[in-house]
């Protein structure tokens, strides 16, 4: 499997007020692809399920969001349009 890294600082925020904002982002992205993420508050940790050939970890520590996206052949398509929708996502916060 492959693996695209999209990492994003966010100097002086808390993590948890990160988590916070990340949280909507992949909620919507959820929603959009019909998928039913597991969130975790307290470890401060995302993990999106497979779907068409997708899935994720994102993690969020103080100042940092870090998504990883992994995909294997069927994925190929997807991936790109998943990343390029975090990307501009994580653009926003806080702007």
């Amino acid at each position: 499997m492959a693996t695209k890294l999209i990492e994003k600082s966010f100097p002086g925020k808390k993590a948890d007020e990160l988590y916070v904002a990340v949280e909507v982002v992949i909620r919507k992205l959820g929603q959009k692809f019909d998928i039913q993420c597991q969130y975790d508050p307290v470890k401060r940790c995302i993990v999106v399920p497979e779907k068409m050939g997708v899935k994720g970890l994102c993690t969020v520590e103080d100042g940092r969001v870090k998504v990883a996206l992994e995909h294997g052949l069927m994925g190929t398509a997807v991936v790109g349009t998943v990343k390029g929708y975090i990307e501009e996502k994580l653009g926003k916060l806080f702007a």
